[in-house]
C-alpha cells in the first residue's frame, strides 16, 4: 500500500465528521490491504467492493466520498501490478 493512501485512511478514521461505522469498514480496509495472508488482487478486489458499498449511502457526508473515491482509484491502480 502506498503512504499516500495510508495517509488518506488515516485522515478519514480520524475525522470526527465521518460515521463511526464508515471509520470502521476503512480500518478493516487498510488492515487487508496490508495483510499478506491472501493474494493482493483478491484484498484490493475485496476492499473496493466494501469502500463501493460505503460511498453510495446517502448519509455519508461529501468529503468523506471524496476520499473514499480517491482510495477506490488508487486501490485499481495497483490492480495486477
Amino acid at each position: 500500500m502506498s503512504s499516500e493512501m495510508s495517509l488518506r485512511l488515516d485522515e478519514a478514521i480520524k475525522d470526527t465528521s465521518i460515521p463511526r461505522r464508515v471509520k470502521l469498514v476503512l480500518e478493516r480496509v487498510k488492515a487487508d490491504i496490508a495483510s499478506t495472508k491472501k493474494d493482493k488482487d483478491i484484498n484490493i478486489t475485496t476492499a473496493v467492493y466494501e469502500l463501493d458499498e460505503i460511498v453510495n449511502d446517502v448519509n455519508i457526508p461529501m468529503h468523506a466520498k471524496t476520499i473514499i473515491w480517491d482510495v477506490i482509484s488508487a486501490l485499481e491502480s495497483l490492480k495486477g501490478s
